[in-house]
């Protein structure tokens, strides 16, 4: 069952591809690369998450990442979001003073998509041709 989660009582498949930036599109990841990715290691670690690439650049990441379906993308995102921009500015005070006096790390929006182990017209076919 290689991609698949095994849970009490469900079996699922939920992988998410986010992308976001810090606030103002300042280009500083690559002064953190190596915080960002400790942050999200340990925080997809506390959660249970599954990070399948990660990708930094200077004013943007990526991130590819198995969930759980009892975590909604809205709070994988803000999990990685808040737990690493805290940090961030808290170790790093020079870049805090330098570019994010208004507060806060990272942009409030994103980007995310799903993806899955079927395309959407084998589901759609499925539907259509099953009897029910």
């Amino acid at each position: 069952m290689g991609d698949y989660r095994s849970h009490a009582y469900s079996i699922s498949s939920c992988k998410h591809h986010f992308v976001w930036c810090p606030k103002y599109r300042h280009p500083v990841l690559g002064l953190v690369n190596d915080e960002v990715t400790e942050l999200f290691t340990e925080t997809a670690d506390h959660f249970g998450h599954e990070i399948l690439a990660l990708e930094i650049a200077d004013d943007h990441i990526h991130l590819f990442v198995q969930t759980d379906p009892k975590h909604s993308p809205a709070d994988v995102a803000r999990q990685f979001k808040s737990y690493s921009g805290k940090h961030i500015l808290e170790r790093r005070p020079e870049i805090r003073e330098s570019y994010f006096w208004g507060g806060g790390f990272w942009k409030v929006g994103y980007y995310v998509g799903t993806t899955g182990a079927v395309s959407e017209e084998v589901v759609q076919r499925y539907i259509e041709q099953t009897e029910h």
